[in-house]
């Protein structure tokens, strides 16, 4: 008789999703750290930020390698989809546990409302919930307006010959307030949503591990876990988690960098307007 222990994990990101995530974390708050302070120069933050990188000139350097980084992260994510359509391991869209939406994300946003105000139960969300896929859609609206106005930027003489020349001034402010849009999404609703959560508190480890616990599947993903007890040959896998305390580390160190960079460059927002107003009424 096998006294082999059963499996205890639900495998949930692949090994080249972890990785795309990977190079789009790493893209965009390279992005952040050093677009925020050429946003905000006179800031009293941003001269020492650029001192650190060595100059206007290189933070533009490595902006601009962040950014490749950026449009990787997306090329990954494309190939993947079709990597894994053509290896018919995908999830069909529109299916239950599809990452796009569908009108029962939002019956469960009203349900997930009235439960955490203590007046029903907790809505079973398939693999992906509501909250979680209007973050993913965001990155993707992300990555096509402030990528395609970057690039403007970047290549202003290229872009003239196939644009009207204002194009590249209006490039130049979307791109500036769709980043500064971006910036405080992903580290206020994006960090609270997916790491702050009581029950996930102080990080989500999956994105990092790739997998997570049986009973944190049925607890947060009651109807995803429903097919992941039906079919545990495609998804649960035997073995214990990964050590937290690296993770939480990881996961922790972007946690306070991006709150960071977010605070100071609201505080430059804040006095950016105040100063406006005080010229518009005095």
């Amino acid at each position: 008789m096998s006294t082999e222990a059963p499996p205890t994990l639900v495998k949930r990101f692949t090994k080249w999703q972890r990785a795309s995530h990977g190079f789009l974390a790493v893209g965009v708050f390279g992005l952040v750290l050093t677009g925020m302070p050429l946003k905000y120069s006179a800031s009293f933050w941003a001269g020492p930020l650029m001192k650190l990188y060595g100059g206007p000139e290189r933070a533009g350097d490595i902006h601009r390698f962040c950014a490749v980084l950026f449009f990787i992260s997306g090329l990954m994510h494309i190939a993947g989809v079709i990597g894994g359509a053509l290896k018919r391991d995908i999830t069909p869209p529109f299916s239950p546990d599809s990452i796009l939406p569908r009108m029962v994300d939002v019956r469960q946003a009203i349900q997930n409302i009235r439960y955490l105000r203590g007046n029903g139960e907790r809505p079973k969300f398939a693999k992906f919930s509501y909250f979680e896929k209007f973050d993913y859609l965001a990155e993707v609206w992300g990555l096509f307006v402030i990528g395609l106005s970057g690039l403007i930027m970047w290549f202003p003489v290229n872009a003239a010959k196939f644009l009207p020349g204002w194009a590249v001034n209006a490039a130049l402010i979307f791109h500036s307030y769709e980043a500064l849009l971006a910036m405080g999404f992903l580290f206020t609703i994006h960090f609270i949503n997916t790491h702050l959560r009581p029950d996930v508190f102080p990080v989500d480890r999956v994105i990092f591990s790739g997998s997570m616990p049986l009973h944190e599947v049925k607890e947060r993903y009651g109807g995803w876990y429903e097919r992941v007890v039906a079919d545990p040959g495609r998804y649960m896998i035997a073995g214990e988690e990964n050590d937290a305390r690296a993770l939480n580390f990881v996961g922790g160190t972007f946690l306070i960098v991006g709150f960071s960079i977010f605070g100071l460059a609201m505080i430059s927002a804040l006095a950016e307007v105040t100063g406006y107003l005080l010229d518009v009424f005095k």
